[in-house]
């Protein structure tokens, strides 16, 4: 009787050891990531989740399993790289599913993809060909960590060298971004720069609105979350060298020679910077902000020290741009209650001088954050005002005189503006006080929709 058990045993264990072999874990993995490729087309988000998911663990296992147990002889690579290639497919499959606003889930499935069809063709070659290939890819590694070191110059000196320039800017700048080896190399010691914020203005769809601000050490948990929310709003730093395109020749010049179009964000057109500084300019007197405080008027006039040219003008690089819009929808996915809008303000906290220090100065005094207006995005992450007159604009904190704006408390906007050169201080009849024109520019810029900002 019990070798009539045994023996019922051996189908059972014999199709349990070929399903233990890679092939049928990767052709379960890829029978996953199909379904999910046809789920791709309907609203059942969770479920293709799930089947994607699979695919891709199942893919991994059966690529550690053959690789765990194979040998290198030339028939056993061959079949190892077909296991990798196939994966490759998985993974494509997975890819092709996944929606465009899933952006780090993008990001990992390019990966994966380069991994895996890198180790199909290695796993290819002979012993000795695999050591040159680590080799070169330790040498390729190191050699992107020296770029990202030495091309940024350190403070009051000479340009960098520009091959360092050069590799960082048109081979390296991908592979470090994603393997995040781009931060702390230049942050510290003698001169570690200022720190940069990014300040959330959070609107619900009951109409109350709070703000969220990071790095925050009073909701951070641990010491490393802040240190993590601290490198998050680093990244978001990256400005354009320079004003945006002029003019619409300009911009039609772009275009021919890139082959694509010259946009804000994807669908979303750039407008041309005489197009940017007409609304600026149009808005200081169309946006009548008022100042709670007092109910006094508290004009928000415009700077500009060169033509084509301002500080108060701050537009993040393409990959910049994308990442706020992520960080804008993350904020509204993770709130308990239903968001109608998030503004974003990126932040500069500028430092104390030693003698500030010395002198007792708070240094979270309103007045040391540089904050710029980085845009308005619905919860998915889609920029709501692409032609809003402040966009990328500093949006000052700022001690002005207690009349301000009636005459001499600020040099007019023909000879200068006040915001940035307030040519004033405080006496004992007029101590002043502090205008918050983030925390106006978010509650009452939506009271303003004049049709003369509109391009004509």
């Amino acid at each position: 009787m019990s070798r009539d058990s045994v023996a019922a045993d051996f189908p059972f264990r014999s199709a349990l050891r070929t399903f233990r072999r890679p092939w049928p874990i990767l052709g379960v993995g890829l029978a996953c990531t199909v379904i999910g490729l046809a789920l791709s087309q309907t609203t059942l988000v969770p479920l293709r989740l799930l089947f994607l998911g699979a695919g891709i663990l199942l893919a991994g296992i059966a690529v550690a399993r053959r690789l765990q147990t194979a040998s290198w002889e030339l028939e056993e690579r061959v079949e190892s790289a077909g296991v990798l290639g196939t994966s490759f497919f998985v993974v494509l499959l997975a890819y092709l599913s996944t929606d465009a606003q899933w952006d780090s889930a993008l990001l990992f499935l390019q990966a994966l993809l380069i991994v895996s069809l890198a180790g199909s063709f290695i796993v290819l070659l002979p012993r000795m060909g695999r050591r040159i290939a680590a080799v070169a890819f330790v040498l390729f590694h190191f050699c992107g960590i020296l770029s990202a070191v030495t091309s940024v110059p350190p403070p009051r000196s000479d340009a960098p060298p520009w091959i360092s320039t050069f590799l960082w800017s048109y081979f390296y700048r991908h592979y470090l971004f994603f393997t995040y080896f781009t931060n702390a190399y230049h942050f510290y010691s003698p001169d570690p720069g200022p720190a940069t914020l990014v300040w959330f203005h959070i609107e619900y769809e009951d109409g109350s609105v709070r703000w969220k601000k990071i790095p925050n050490r009073d909701e951070s948990p641990v010491g490393l979350y802040h240190q993590r929310m601290l490198a998050a709003a680093e990244s978001t730093m990256n400005n354009m060298n320079g004003p945006p395109l002029i003019n619409q020749e300009q911009i039609r010049t772009y275009e021919q020679k890139l082959k694509r179009p010259y946009e804000l964000l994807p669908g979303i057109p750039h407008d041309t910077w005489d197009e940017i500084v007409r609304r600026r300019r149009a808005a200081a007197e169309l946006f009548k902000f008022v100042d709670p405080q007092d109910g006094r008027p508290a004009p928000l006039y415009p700077v500009f020290e060169l033509p084509g040219q301002s500080s108060e003008y701050a537009e993040p690089l393409e990959f910049s741009r994308r990442l706020i819009a992520s960080f804008a929808r993350h904020v509204a996915h993770s709130e308990p209650r239903p968001v109608k809008t998030v503004r974003v303000y990126r932040v500069v906290h500028t430092l104390m001088t030693p003698r500030e220090l010395y002198e007792g100065k708070d240094p979270l005094e309103p007045t040391r954050f540089v904050p710029f207006y980085m845009g308005k995005y619905d919860p998915d992450g889609k920029l709501l005002d692409p032609q809003e007159p402040f966009l990328y604009w500093h949006v000052p904190i700022i001690r002005v005189s207690r009349r301000y704006p009636e005459p001499g408390t600020y040099v007019p906007p023909e000879q200068g503006g006040p915001m940035l050169i307030p040519r004033w201080e405080p006496t004992a009849d007029d101590p002043g006080k502090i205008i918050n024109f983030v925390e106006i520019h978010a509650t009452q810029s939506d009271r303003f929709q004049p049709e003369t900002l509109k391009k004509k």
